[in-house]
């Protein structure tokens, strides 16, 4: 894992692209049903980003 479990849920809570995905085979992997990279449509399994979104958010956090 590149990151927490918290950091992920941070920075999909400030991305404007998140969006929760609906396939069954990810849903079984993920057991956080919050708002998360994790969970995330754009997130590929090898845990990046597909959108290179989260590093620039990750670095605005506090």
């Amino acid at each position: 894992m590149r990151s927490t479990k918290q950091r992920y849920e941070d920075v999909a809570c400030r991305c404007s692209a998140y969006s929760k995905t609906t396939t069954s085979e990810l849903s079984n992997s993920v057991s956080c049903d919050c708002t998360s990279c994790l969970n995330c449509e754009h997130f590929a399994s090898d845990e990046h980003c597909v959108l290179d979104l989260y590093d620039p958010i990750a670095q605005n956090l506090k």
